[in-house]
């Protein structure tokens, strides 16, 4: 308080003080809470989609059981269904001898309503997952799961998990092949 003028600067229209020590402590302050934040959203994601695959094999492992008595379905009609469902357009393969389609369930993943397609490829049994993100209902948003990759997969307990983003819904397929087997079944029949 020395009433020295020259030691505190003042803005273009002379209205807030400029003093630099402060504004360093605030910018890093910023970044800190930026980088958190980043960091809470990425393991946020991860906990939805760890959820998602356990909704996901308990889906597939009811639908084993019943699958083996089901009659062979027209994808046609599931896909009327699913588009009933979820709200989404959505293309099965058609007209391949190895895949053959049981029945299509509507599920509740969290608070999102999913469509779960029961199919068998080679007879293995397996099952589509067919979701619209929304990032308010508590889906996974793709970009926090797709950043720079366009499929996700891995295996756990015996089975194969492939999740993939196209035409604005998130596809989820659950195989007890092995993870090449299942990759290239999405590789060759659904993208």
């Amino acid at each position: 308080m020395s009433g020295d003028a020259g030691s505190e600067k003042t803005s273009l229209f002379g209205l807030v003080s400029f003093r630099p020590r402060l504004t360093v402590v605030l910018v890093f302050l910023t970044l800190t809470v930026a980088v958190v934040g980043y960091h809470i959203t990425r393991e946020s994601a991860g906990r939805k989609m760890e959820a998602m695959s356990r909704e996901a094999l308990r889906i597939f492992a009811a639908g084993k059981k019943d699958m083996a008595n089901s009659a062979q379905r027209d994808p046609a009609e599931l896909e009327e269904r699913v588009r009933e469902w979820i709200g989404v357009d959505v293309a099965l393969p058609r007209n391949e001898k190895l895949i053959v389609y049981r029945g299509a369930n509507r599920e509740k993943i969290g608070t999102q309503t999913a469509a779960a397609v029961h199919f068998t490829f080679a007879e293995e049994p397996c099952l589509l997952m067919i979701q619209r993100p929304d990032a308010f209902g508590g889906a996974v948003a793709p970009s926090t799961m797709f950043s720079g990759a366009s499929f996700l997969s891995w295996e756990k307990d015996g089975n194969s998990f492939v999740i993939w983003e196209r035409e604005k819904a998130l596809f989820f397929l659950v195989s007890g092949a092995d993870l090449t087997q299942a990759f290239d079944l999405v590789r060759q029949y659904f993208t």
